[in-house]
């Protein structure tokens, strides 16, 4: 009997720890393989590659970014093999066995954590017993149990990291690991709250396991525990353990529960950690406390948002805040000061997701209570409920693409900072939300446009407010780059004339001397600008000199190292010498 283990992962930069935990525990019993693949690619394909391997059975895990086309995967594989025996597992199949037996044609399906479990089905399976396992479930027989697995069980398996299939890949994919599994909260709109306490791992299997990700050059390690910190001992030996084996090529991702932190851990973390070694991600979700109540959620945001600051001077972690729109209880308005609350915090990226009826969750199951409506297929996004009707919810998912673009992007910092220190101060949901509003009214696009257009929409924006940020703008505009941009939304001079400057300028050998510059560089890998600061105290003609850093990648061109360690990246020089040159050479250019 031919197994086959496989799921449709988001991104192909993502890996499946699930799959190779199932095989390890069950590849010295079985015939059993995995294989990945991505949402991009086409599900017949997909389809011919498992029946062209010649599987008698397969399992498919399913989750809710991959639920719709696995369902039509799973739909081709029967068409076209009747016999083929098709397991499902994984968290949007766990908590609704019944559903998905009477409508895909699946034959079982797992429960819950089925490393074990697994072995017990294809064994049953390939003898061809009665099916009567505990988290496994076919239509004559519905399990109400979810599988837990045994943690010493499975940290007494093979290495899901070693194995041969990955050697190739490994380092160039985001590389998931687990500490513990489990949450101590009961956050009813999360599939987390249906499994009580939290398990841990053995130190010793997990600090194994990230000496081998880390030996074999693994850049991107994400921890999937729910709340990483909630044993803070535990979580400090992880710490620890990580920065005995830094590399600056190497960044690592944790879930946090913020409240949980305490200032010994903050300082040692500030002290410590190599700057952008650790990623934190930090459920607010919300700081409404009539929504926090309807969901079951604890939280002291005091005490949570001066962690966060403490961090955030720190400036070695780099924070990621989540806020959820479309909570119970929780108004537009309200809404509004929970964004304006969190953003406050200053961190690197705040992300707006909108609430998700999850299968087998609490909330879905008292949706009515709360009027809720919402898309009966995946993602189960929310569309409207009693406080909060669809419009003002629409609105919220246009400031969202706002945040992403001009925020999130990392692209518009400076003059994002400059807004937020001055007209939209302590007003952060306003400005995105009258960002969209114009690019609205104006019929404007943000999705798959050019970069320029992003920066000329923003620009058009402010001016239509009366700021203008343009030479913010384009700092901001050049930091996008490492080499010279062909263009510019709003150019300071025509082909010619800037060609012709940089000319002179590459010519003058004192001014070039003095910044350790060559002509080439001038030439070739500068922009130039009018200085338009009248505060400035320079003379008419005098012209701001970017260069670009990819200067440092040329030999030819060391000498600008020690120039470019600015921590912008960039190299800026103020040139006033084009009247002197002029006069010198006997060069007229204009």
């Amino acid at each position: 009997m031919k197994v086959s283990l496989t799921t449709i992962n988001a991104k192909y930069i993502h890996t499946s720890l699930a799959l190779r935990l199932l095989y390890v525990a069950n590849r010295d019993r079985f015939d059993i393989s995995f294989k990945e693949f991505s949402l991009k690619e086409d599900v017949g394909a997909i389809a011919d590659e498992l029946l062209n391997a010649g599987c008698d059975v397969i399992g498919l895990g399913v989750y809710i970014w991959n639920v719709k086309k696995t369902s039509l995967l799973v739909r081709m594989l029967k068409e076209r093999k009747p016999d083929l025996i098709i397991i499902l597992g994984g968290p949007e199949v766990t908590h609704e066995p019944a559903f998905f037996l009477e409508n895909w044609p699946a034959d079982f399906v797992i429960s819950g954590e089925g490393e074990f479990v697994l072995g017990e089905l294809l064994e049953a399976i390939k003898e061809r017993r009665t099916i009567d396992i505990g988290g496994v479930s076919c239509l004559e027989k519905i399990s109400g149990m979810v599988a837990k697995a045994d943690l010493a069980k499975i940290a007494a398996l093979p290495s899901p990291y070693t194995l041969p299939e990955d050697k190739e890949t490994m380092r160039n994919k985001i590389l998931y690991i687990e500490s513990s599994r489990g949450c101590p909260f009961q956050c009813s709109y999360c599939l987390a709250s249906l499994e009580k306490g939290v398990r841990f791992f053995p130190e010793r299997y997990v600090f194994e396991n990230l000496d081998s990700l880390i030996k074999n050059g693994a850049r991107q390690i994400k921890f999937l525990d729910r709340t990483f910190n909630v044993n803070p001992q535990y979580a400090q030996a992880v710490f620890d353990f990580l920065l005995s084996r830094y590399r600056p090529d190497l960044s690592c991702q944790f879930e946090v529960y913020a409240d949980l932190l305490h200032d010994r851990m903050i300082e040692t973390l500030n002290t410590r950690l190599p700057a952008h070694f650790f990623r934190f991600e930090v459920g607010i979700q919300t700081t409404c406390r009539a929504a926090n109540r309807a969901i079951g959620r604890k939280q002291h945001f005091p005490v949570l948002a001066a962690n966060i600051r403490k961090l955030v001077e720190g400036g070695k972690i780099d924070l990621h805040l989540d806020l959820i729109a479309g909570l119970p209880n929780e108004t537009f308005d309200r809404f509004i000061q929970s964004f304006n609350e969190v953003f406050s915090l200053n961190a690197k990226e705040v992300q707006l997701g909108f609430l998700k009826m999850l299968r087998g969750t609490a909330l879905r199951k008292n949706a009515a209570k709360y009027g809720y409506r919402y898309d009966e297929e995946a993602p189960y996004e929310v569309r409207s409920h009693a406080a909060m009707p669809e419009d003002e919810l629409n609105r919220i998912r246009q400031v969202e693409n706002m945040l992403e673009k001009y925020w999130n992007s990392g692209r518009f910092t400076r003059t994002m900072q400059s807004l937020f220190d001055t007209t939209f101060r302590g007003k952060y949901f306003e400005l995105f939300d009258e960002i969209a509003t114009y690019i609205r009214v104006n019929q404007l696009s943000v999705s798959g446009c050019q970069l320029e257009d992003l920066f000329r929409h923003l620009h058009n924006f402010l001016i239509s407010k009366g700021i203008d940020l343009f030479s913010t703008l384009r700092t901001d505009y050049y930091h996008c780059f490492t080499i010279r941009p062909q263009g510019f939304w709003e150019p300071a001079f025509d082909k010619k004339t800037k060609k012709r400057l940089l000319y002179a300028i590459g010519n003058d050998k004192d001014f070039l001397r003095l910044h350790n510059l060559n002509r080439k560089i001038i030439e070739k890998r500068t922009a130039i600008d009018p200085v338009t600061d009248e505060n400035a105290g320079l003379p008419e003609n005098a012209y701001q000199l970017t260069i670009f850093p990819e200067v440092l990648n040329k030999k030819s061109d060391g000498e600008l190292i020690n120039s470019a360690k600015a921590e912008t990246g960039l190299i800026r020089v103020v040139y006033t010498n084009i009247p002197q040159f002029e006069r010198h050479s006997g060069l007229r250019l204009f």
